[in-house]
């Protein structure tokens, strides 16, 4: 590796003049485009005429919908990470630039002291901009991008602005997080994921059909190397899918696939093989540059290729968190040489400052950077930060606005634009919530499969332990209603499991404001409860075909387990949205099944009760049912039922059983709700 002159360590200041490369310490040219100087400036030319296809027909859409991604094809193989290697768009919009001041993270330990995670950390990204965060372990740079994106849901300090100003609402709406964990539906393709989370992003432009957008998406999907896998399922540990490393690639091609303009990605290469981290990087370069966009991505130890491909480091060091360098990427070789530390030939750049800018380690010098970096370098960036506060460009509101405008230019008409978090209306999101749902209940086994299977399988054994049960005594024919009351209340257990499963998939987009709460608490309830009644419904009539218990008693029976069943799902899914995990999901239920199971009515009278202990019986939906069920046997059947109801002490109260049972199914689907929206929340 060539040594840097004397004028280029001295001038290797974390936003110097003069740009060293990284790996060859060469002097290169400024980093910023034309354009981008031109935006520093305020002095923006506007966008020329963009091609307008509203009217066209759907063919010549789609033809120039391959035309576009043709470009990107091509430009791909153009992208070098050399400044001018990928030129903007013509007409793209002016882009997002993100300003931070003094941001800042510390937590409270249990003696009261304070212990700082991240120390105050300034900065500027300019426009279409592929930043790099990087430092060992332990250093914040996570910390850092859960702020910058809007996701740290501790407190913390500092000022962010966008565009010069605060962020606001709209913040979700042209920005999108790439988490490091692959949380996605097991059962859904890699192509339907995609294309949910496009969907849900944007509303479709008239001109476009959807056989065009699966075109487009299939492309994408080439260019991420997952084309081949596109109509595999995802999978988890249960259910055969993709790999580790494709799932990987799935999440960046969602968040890549949504309509923002600032991207945050938490180690996006993690998991991956050198050569797909080098395209996955590649290919957000390409975006960054051809359509003015800014990426942010925390990444750990890239190999030189990649190093190489984006235009800005900002490195920390830890214990606690500290900017060691805040500059052009290509400068950070000049900077370790300029404090004194010359990156010697053949070793990676990265690895080589990050070893230095390690506390703890032999080779580690944290605090020769850090003492550089005040003194040399960070009264630029406080500068250009003060600066860029005050530099006003578009609204959040503006950006999408101007966005939409240029789909509806090219791809045909869309909805006016609304000042909401999300992309596209809540009928929109209800009906495409509600159509993943479905497609889910028919894939997964827990889904629709599983609930006939067992409706089938408990009608079997109850109604072969009652063959006949209308020959049999009285108090057998009452002994076989109460099983089948209490086979109703325990069954609807197995909707926890489920509803558990999904319940991070859905925190996770409804952080992402792909939808709102209410579009899948709708959609699950409406789906759920059709698929319980079925269940229930196939239960009952096959036990009193096998039993031969009586037709006559089937419409009562059926009315008070069908209200039973509502209840008792309510009851479980209330538990499932409480509950961290399965676990404590059954530890959950035990208190709800002890009093509900045990005051039965049936096996436990009240008047065997202590006085003191009475009003359980009255809290229990199966007793209710229980009396409900019976009374309504002995008027059907008097010569065979009354006598056990007078034994019982069964009244007819049927109207105080239905308005209880309809009363405690909209408490506990009330309190679920409550529950589902405020519990268990990502917390970052």
């Amino acid at each position: 590796m060539a040594t840097p002159t004397n004028a280029q360590t001295m001038g290797a200041k974390a936003l110097g003049a003069d740009h060293i490369d990284i790996e060859a310490g060469r002097s290169q040219p400024p980093l910023m485009s034309a354009a981008m100087q031109q935006a520093r400036a305020g002095t923006v030319q506007q966008p020329t005429a963009r091609r307008s296809l509203t009217g066209h027909s759907v063919g010549s859409m789609s033809a120039h919908m391959n035309e576009r991604v043709g470009s990107l094809v091509k430009d791909l193989e153009l992208v070098t990470g050399e400044p001018g290697d990928i030129d903007l768009d013509p007409g793209e919009s002016e882009g997002v630039a993100l300003t931070f001041k003094d941001v800042s993270f510390s937590v409270t330990n249990k003696d009261g002291s304070e212990h700082v995670i991240l120390a105050p950390v300034s900065g500027h990204f300019e426009p279409g901009s592929l930043v790099a965060l990087m430092g060992p372990s332990g250093c914040g740079k996570t910390t850092l991008l859960d702020m910058l994106a809007d996701k740290k849901t501790s407190p913390y300090k500092g000022t962010i602005h966008l565009n010069g100003r605060p962020r606001d609402r709209l913040f979700s709406r042209i920005s999108s997080y790439i988490p490091q964990d692959d949380i996605m539906p097991a059962h859904m393709t890699v192509y339907e994921v995609v294309r949910f989370y496009m969907a849900c992003k944007m509303e479709k432009p008239s001109g476009l059909s959807w056989a065009s957008i699966r075109v487009y998406i299939e492309e994408r999907l080439k260019l991420m190397g997952l084309y081949e896998v596109r109509d595999t399922k995802i999978g988890n540990e249960t259910v055969r899918g993709i790999s580790g490393g494709q799932r990987r690639r799935v999440s960046l091609a969602c968040g890549l696939s949504s309509s923002a303009q600032l991207f945050f990605a938490d180690e996006p290469t993690s998991g991956l093989s050198a050569t797909d981290a080098e395209s996955s990087i590649r290919y957000m370069r390409l975006l960054a540059k051809k359509f003015g966009l800014t990426f942010v991505v925390s990444i750990h130890q890239p190999r030189p290729e990649v190093a190489k491909l984006f235009d800005h480091l900002l490195l920390l060091t830890s214990n606690p968190g500290r900017v060691v360098y805040n500059g052009p990427m290509r400068d950070a070789a000049g900077a370790c040489a300029s404090v004194g530390y010359a990156v010697p030939d053949f070793v990676n750049p990265t690895d080589y400052m990050l070893d230095l800018v390690t506390p703890g380690i032999k080779t580690g010098h944290p605090e020769d950077f850090a003492k550089y970096y005040e003194e040399h370098s960070q009264a630029q960036v406080e500068a250009l930060v003060a600066s860029e506060l005050e530099n006003e460009r578009q609204s959040a509101l503006e950006l999408v606005s101007e966005q939409l405008r240029h789909v509806s230019e090219d791809w045909g008409t869309l909805p006016p634009v609304r000042n909401s978090v999300y992309g596209v209306r809540f009928r929109r999101q209800l009906a495409l919530v509600f159509q993943r749902q479905l497609l889910l209940s028919l894939r997964d086994p827990l889904g629709i499969g599983m609930e006939i299977g067992v409706a089938l399988g408990q009608s079997i054994v109850i109604g072969v332990a009652y063959i006949d049960v209308s020959s049999k005594a009285n108090f057998s024919q009452a002994l076989f209603f109460f099983m089948m009351v209490m086979t109703v209340a325990l069954v609807g257990m197995k909707v926890m499991p489920k509803l558990i499963d999904e319940r991070l998939v859905v925190k996770k987009e409804t952080s992402e404001a792909l939808y709102s709460d209410w579009a899948y608490i709708l959609s699950f309830s409406v789906i759920n409860t059709i698929i319980g009644l079925i269940g229930n419904g196939i239960f009952v009539v096959l036990v009193f075909w096998m039993s031969n218990a009586g037709w006559e008693l089937l419409p009562e029976m059926m009315f008070w387990l069908t209200m039973l069943c509502l209840v008792m799902d309510s009851v479980y899914t209330l538990v499932a949205a409480i509950a961290k995990d399965s676990t404590s999901a059954m530890m959950l239920a035990l208190p709800f099944l002890t009093l509900f199971l045990v005051y039965n009515g049936f096996t436990i009278r009240e008047d065997q009760l202590p006085n003191f202990m009475t009003w359980l019986m009255c809290l229990s939906p199966v007793a209710y049912t229980m009396e409900a069920v019976m009374m309504g046997a002995a008027q059907a059947q008097p010569d065979v039922f009354q006598v056990i109801c007078d034994t019982m002490g069964y009244k007819h109260e049927e109207g105080l059983a239905l308005g209880f049972l309809i009363g405690a199914w909209v408490l506990f689907r009330v309190a679920s709700v409550v529950c589902f929206k405020r519990l268990n929340n990502i917390r970052r």
